[in-house]
């Protein structure tokens, strides 16, 4: 990955077009009324707009999945998870499942031209592993669990990046964590109705313990 003005831009185009097509499928841009406008609709970001490619990405890369004593060679988590959801989009399509195929992203591949609809649907059948599990980059070949797991996060991952205060970190969220500065309220805050942090609470140092009197001897 390169840095350019505090933001990270993924070098590797397929595996960002491919987690972009992922999330405007689980993730998609919404609309709702406008506050004293009736029935006027303004619209939503969803997640390709908030960059959550770049949430999962970093999630993925740096995630407990990724194997510590990896073999050289060996490509990141992200990549190896793009590969299979373009695996599972190949078994969608050879079952005649489809609608008709788009454009997709430049740059993407199988699963970047399904329709968003299809591409839910492709999550179901990798989920149920209707897909050759052989043919699956490391860690994922052969490892029926963890395809699976990896499904389930596609439908907690995104909601985690969109509604926590990682977009409103703007240029310093891929700094180290002490380095982090919030510059602006999260769009998943204002939807959620949460204020955002409050400071200046004293500090909790314990409770206060109180002893009755001893009386006699005895506590």
């Amino acid at each position: 990955m390169a840095k350019f003005n505090g933001e990270i831009e993924t070098e590797d185009t397929y595996v960002r077009v491919t987690f972009q097509a992922l999330l405007e499928a689980v993730l998609p841009v919404t609309y709702r009324p406008r506050t004293g406008r009736g029935g006027d609709l303004i619209p939503v970001p969803g997640g390709v707009q908030l960059k959550l490619h770049e949430y999962l990405i970093r999630e993925l890369d740096h995630s407990q999945f990724q194997p510590v004593n990896a073999p050289d060679g060996l490509p990141p988590l992200s990549r190896s998870t793009a590969q299979m959801l373009d695996l599972g989009a190949k078994q969608y399509i050879r079952r005649g499942l489809a609608l008709p195929l788009t454009e997709g992203f430049p740059g993407g591949g199988q699963f970047t031209r399904l329709a968003p609809i299809d591409r839910l649907l492709t999550l179901e059948l990798i989920d149920r592993l209707e897909i050759p599990l052989g043919e699956l980059s490391l860690p994922f070949k052969n490892n029926p669990g963890l395809v699976q797991t990896m499904v389930n996060s596609f439908t907690q991952l995104p909601y985690f990046g969109y509604y926590c205060e990682w977009f409103g970190y703007g240029t310093t969220r891929f700094a180290p964590p002490a380095d982090r500065r919030l510059q602006f309220a999260p769009p998943g805050w204002q939807l959620a109705g949460y204020p955002g942090p409050s400071f200046g609470y004293r500090e909790f140092r314990g409770f206060l313990l109180t002893y009755p009197a001893c009386q006699g001897g005895s506590q």
